[in-house]
């Protein structure tokens, strides 16, 4: 059941986990109030904080995640969303309300562009159940989003998969189990795969990975895009009466990468990655520069670089690329004055309003520097944001609003005091960028280090 209805909004307080699934009779006694839970499906996104008029916050969720499941009494709630800009001020999304009946769970979906919102409820009876679960399906993509969705026992192929029904855009199903018994009529708890076609098609364009349905509860599936530093993959998400939101990627997918040379001078590398199963794959990378994303099969992969003459070089580093990931790779000299490197994921949230900012220190002199990101009417004392302590060799992710930021790395010495490595002009991050902060030894300033922003 679905209404797109927006009007005011207020809600509710015990949040219940994904253990909180009980059982209901006739009079409703395990399950006596109405229940609320918010999911962003959203791919352009701000997080959004969903919010009663009475009751005050009840949760947040970037796209992709969801809240915790709330508890309130039956009858009308309202309800409010928003994001909170770079000037911390709230900005209001949508308002609605809405109607909760005793035993029931509605969850409110965000779709549709950012700009223009779309909030549906979807509403259905929680019911007791032991060694058993139920299956629901949206999707949240709006061009080309519907899809046949299909499942089979762990380790079945396939051909040997049981066609469930097909999902559309905002729409909202319950899917039957294929082989109920006299016990129940729903999926018994176990181990199965999904896969995914276009309507009335036998191509598979997902299969998921082994996927455990191992409570007794209501599931949501809800199929999305990527975003982030991988684009328009499709991707599901498995949504339960918690705040954590699992999401698979499909077992074909591929992944990417890219590599940072942080050298100085004329310190051309020649950087490869080499597979048991799969072609290797070569770069020459100049000094100080950062490669483009490259497409590359999922996998565990030998990586390898070294100069012209192999002064420098090192051989067998492991890097894991899995299935639609994207993970960035920092070449840098050790405190011992050889090559070495350093690789993390890289953000795959919408980088629109908040940008998940990764920083590295490349500094073998400090071991824990501080970055602060400080706005125009900010001092370090004053900013908001900071990644403190950053140990050499070490990569911290923060969170924060498109802005402007003046970056200013500092480290704390002995009795308080604190040396200035470097620090920026005003800097937009307000691309939709996967940003990468180094501080690194430089030879061009007058600190001897260097902040570099890169993406």
């Amino acid at each position: 059941m679905r209404s797109n209805l927006r009007y005011p909004l207020a809600a509710v307080a015990l949040s219940l986990g994904l253990a909180g699934c009980g059982g209901s009779d006739d009079n409703n006694s395990e399950f006596p109030d109405g229940y609320l839970q918010f999911y962003n499906g959203s791919a352009n996104s701000a997080v959004t904080t969903m919010s009663g008029v009475e009751q005050g916050t009840l949760g947040s969720a970037a796209f992709g995640d969801a809240t915790s499941m709330f508890s309130l009494d039956a009858g009308d709630v309202d309800i409010e969303f928003y994001r909170t800009d770079s000037d911390d001020q709230q900005v209001l999304v949508d308002e609605m309300t809405v109607n909760l009946s005793e035993g029931d769970k509605t969850l409110v979906m965000l779709t549709g562009d950012y700009s223009n919102p779309v909030f549906s409820e979807y509403t259905f009876e929680r019911e007791d159940m032991v060694d058993h679960f139920r299956l629901f399906a949206t999707s949240t993509i709006e061009t080309n989003g519907s899809y046949d969705v299909y499942m089979s026992d762990s380790g079945a192929p396939f051909e040997s998969a049981n066609l469930l029904g097909t999902v559309t855009y905002q729409g909202f199903d319950e899917f039957a189990y294929w082989d109920g018994d006299e016990d129940s009529d729903d999926f018994d708890e176990g181990e199965y795969t999904i896969y995914l076609t276009a309507p009335g098609g036998s191509e598979v364009l997902f299969e998921s990975p082994t996927i455990n349905f191992g409570f007794a509860t209501e599931y949501v599936l809800a199929i999305r895009e990527s975003t982030g530093a991988i684009q328009d993959a499709v991707q599901i998400d498995l949504i339960t009466n918690s705040s954590s939101v699992t999401t698979y990627a499909d077992t074909d997918a591929t992944a990417q990468y890219r590599i940072y040379n942080s050298l100085d001078g004329d310190a051309t590398l020649t950087v490869s990655l080499d597979g048991n199963d799969t072609e290797g794959q070569e770069i020459a990378l100049d000094a100080n520069t950062l490669s483009d994303f490259t497409d590359i099969e999922f996998g565990d992969y030998r990586l390898s670089a070294q100069n012209a003459d192999a002064s420098l070089s090192f051989n067998n580093r492991l890097v894991t690329l899995n299935q639609g990931q994207s993970k960035a790779i920092v070449l840098y000299m050790d405190a011992e004055q050889k090559l070495s490197s350093l690789s993390f994921a890289e953000s795959n949230l919408p980088q629109v309003y908040d940008k998940e900012v990764r920083a590295v220190n490349l500094v073998p002199d400090f071991v824990d520097v501080d970055l602060y990101f400080v706005r125009k009417d900010e001092t370090i004392e004053s900013a908001q944001f900071v990644l403190s302590s950053i140990d050499f060799g070490e990569s911290k992710e923060l969170s924060l609003p498109s802005d402007f930021y003046e970056l200013i790395a500092v480290y704390d010495g002995n009795e308080d005091t604190q040396q200035l490595l470097d620090r920026t002009q005003l800097l937009g991050l307000n691309e939709e960028q996967n940003y990468i902060i180094t501080i690194e030894p430089s030879t061009d300033s007058p600190t001897g280090y260097a902040i570099s922003l890169l993406y």
